[in-house]
């Protein structure tokens, strides 16, 4: 009587996906006890007929108490009434490892080089039809566990997983060096089209994490392709390295401009003088130092600029003009240079290149005298005109006055 009814469950570790109970041809109103996360599947005669959810069932067969001994003497003692039961686990199956077991060869689009790479990682699963796990993966067997369905799908992942890969990465607009940063992408792109796959099998493909990316380092191809991408982006790398030093040395530069002038005007104005009249005595030095100008011509300039200083650029320019082509300012120049104006200080001298009535020893003088006088004033004109110091109307003006003189 012991063995008249009996109950069957299963408690082991959730490694497992399908567990068969030993205990068979059990007679009818044998107690099943499903837990959570597991469904059992009633076999009778070799059909699959129920599938039971958590809680507890009687099962009815046609093996009845007290006569099947009877009816079992036809058959040797083994009853005709074959039944049998399979737990099914639920669950999230994790960290099921999976990896490519050579490389994935594919066409960088970028280049349209030839590359290959290997890749591993890990994945979870869940029964999501029992029935047709049962039919399709277990049939007879007593049990599936991660080992066993990794086995089983090993051949079946490198078929499907090797292709994605490939087709994943020519599409990608990353190449095979960012992949390290994009393993999401890659994982995620996987992930949608492995599903359909596995959903086949009865299995729900939960995740799918691609983690690891193995490079063919070594291999002559792959350095040549790794040599010329480290040198576009070196060379790229350089030039804009380059281009900010020397706008960095262009700014350093121009404050450094900036800071001298500064230091300079502050100079100045501690001495007492002006810009315009610093460049007033260079072009007087400039003036004095020029080949063939007298020192009575440059004595005069002198006069000139001196008068600048006290009366404004007006006066500068002016006695400059003054000095360069009267024809005998040198005389004079020498005669007045330490005479004293007061009632004329401060007042600009006015340009004045008419030419003088002609002494009488100078109206026997050599033509080529006046010629070189003529040279020596024309030359001044356009040294002033150079330096600034009268304007291109002006200097046209004077040139007419000194030709209608000769």
């Amino acid at each position: 009587m012991a063995d008249t009814f009996q109950i069957i469950k299963y408690e082991g570790d959730n490694s497992t996906f399908i567990w068969k109970s030993p205990i068979e041809d059990f007679n009818t109103g044998t107690q099943l006890i499903v837990h959570e996360s597991q469904e059992a599947v009633f076999f009778m005669n070799g059909q699959a007929l129920d599938l039971f959810g958590p809680g507890r069932y009687t099962l009815e067969t046609q093996n009845i108490p007290m006569i099947r001994k009877l009816l079992n003497k036809q058959t040797n003692d083994q009853t005709p009434f074959h039944c049998e039961v399979y737990f099914i686990n639920k669950t999230e199956q994790m960290s099921i490892k999976w990896g490519t077991d050579s490389y994935v060869e594919f066409m960088d689009p970028r280049k349209n080089y030839p590359l290959k790479f290997g890749a591993s990682g890990e994945m979870s699963l869940r029964v999501s039809d029992s029935r047709k796990l049962l039919v399709k993966l277990v049939g007879t067997e007593s049990s599936l566990d991660q080992a066993g369905l990794t086995q089983k799908f090993r051949a079946f992942l490198m078929v499907k997983v090797k292709p994605y890969l490939a087709q994943v990465m020519q599409k990608s607009e990353f190449s095979i060096f960012e992949i390290d940063s994009h393993l999401g992408e890659l994982s995620e792109a996987l992930h949608k089209q492995l599903i359909p796959d596995f959903a086949d099998y009865g299995l729900s493909l939960e995740r799918f994490f691609v983690t690891t990316i193995k490079r063919p380092d070594g291999d002559k191809g792959f350095e040549v392709y790794k040599d010329l991408q480290i040198r576009q982006y070196a060379d790229v790398a350089n030039a804009l390295l380059k281009q900010q030093v020397d706008i960095i040395n262009q700014q350093t530069n121009a404050q450094k401009t900036i800071i001298e002038s500064a230091a300079i005007a502050k100079k100045r104005e501690q001495e007492g003088y002006s810009y315009v009249t610093e460049r007033m005595y260079d072009v007087a030095e400039k003036v004095a130092q020029n080949e063939g100008i007298g020192n009575f011509s440059s004595a005069g300039i002198g006069i000139g600029m001196m008068g600048g200083v006290a009366g404004g650029m007006g006066a500068v320019v002016a006695g400059m003009a003054t000095s360069a082509l009267d024809p005998i300012m040198s005389q004079s120049a020498a005669n007045q240079s330490n005479i004293p104006n007061p009632a004329g200080a401060g007042v600009p001298p006015t340009i004045d290149l008419k030419p003088e009535e002609p002494s009488p020893a100078s109206k026997t003088a050599d033509p080529d005298d006046d010629m070189a006088v003529f040279r020596q004033k024309l030359e001044k004109l356009k040294m002033m005109k150079e330096m600034g110091i009268i304007s291109d109307e002006e200097f046209n003006e004077e040139k007419k006055k000194l030709l209608s003189s000769l």
